[in-house]
């Protein structure tokens, strides 16, 4: 028998379901490192209150999906018959109304649920955003670096930042306004998450996030056209891999877009091992497509 189980607060979910996400912790990175960060602000992604939510099968957590409106639903890796779990995960958000624009998560899970969503709504269709794959590094191997050095980012690099934020945001696919970009990139500025390779200037930026209780997630990878094929962004990445293992972490996980395979040679050659596929895609209206 499965059952969802919606919770008020981030920590509930935790509590809860913290041990099942940490058997595949990095493939499950995304909701346990939301879950997190959403229990210290439970608006730190926006003024509306978060779904969260937890799929028991007899009593016994088998999943989680998490979604922090208007952004996609979170799915994780699902312990059980995947398409059963789904269309109950569905019936419980068709009866509480909420939209749901997309979703991301494992590939065979959200799948799944893009498969049985548009099955009751016969006027949207799947988009695929990115197809993605999930990267776990436990130690980095031995490479020559660009010249420049790892920094932390400052404050007088803020604007800087946020214009390259927003460079990221629309090279895959999910633009961002300046405003809002100034925003995150001043959180991760304070937070002490955001690392540039400097030479002589910023040239390279990566980012780490969505710290677990074992690993963390490196993501806002980026470096302008004009600085790329010169090993910044390699040398960025490994330097801040091997500072985050140095200072305590047992792994360091990333998502790559499987449609650019430039970066991921350059994880793999650093020392990420790929540990599973995951899908991101949208919900378009029919009304949509029409203005396409």
């Amino acid at each position: 028998m499965i059952e969802i189980q919606s919770h008020d607060h981030a920590s509930e979910l935790i509590s809860l379901s913290e041990a099942y996400l940490e058997q595949n912790e990095s493939e499950n990175n995304l909701p346990i490192g939301l879950a997190y960060r959403l229990a210290e602000d439970p608006h730190y992604y926006g003024p509306e209150s978060p779904l969260l939510l937890s799929i028991l099968e007899q009593g016994k957590v088998v999943g989680v999906a998490v979604r922090t409106p208007p952004h996609r639903i979170i799915l994780s890796r699902i312990d059980t018959n995947i398409q059963v779990a789904i269309v109950h995960l569905i019936r419980y958000l068709r009866g509480i109304d909420t939209r749901i624009p997309g979703g991301v998560g494992p590939a065979a899970e959200a799948q799944a649920f893009s498969d049985c969503w548009i099955e009751d709504e016969h006027s949207v269709s799947p988009r695929i955003v990115m197809r993605l794959r999930v990267f776990e590094a436990r130690q980095v191997t031995d490479l020559p670096l660009s010249q420049g050095k790892l920094r932390l980012a400052r404050m007088d690099d803020h604007l800087l930042m946020a214009q390259w934020f927003v460079a990221f945001s629309e090279e895959i696919g999910e633009p961002a306004d300046l405003e809002s970009a100034k925003k995150r990139a001043e959180q991760h500025i304070k937070a002490r998450r955001l690392y540039i390779w400097d030479h002589g200037a910023p040239v390279s930026i990566a980012a780490a996030t969505r710290p677990t209780r074992n690993g963390t997630t490196i993501n806002w990878v980026y470096t302008p056209p004009e600085h790329r094929n010169k090993g910044y962004a390699t040398s960025c990445v490994w330097s801040l891999t091997k500072k985050m293992l140095t200072d305590g972490y047992s792994f360091c996980s990333l998502f790559t877009d499987l449609s650019n395979p430039t970066s991921n040679s350059i994880y793999t050659k650093i020392g990420y091992v790929p540990i599973g596929d995951a899908l991101s895609y949208d919900f378009i209206s029919s009304d949509e497509h029409k203005t396409d």
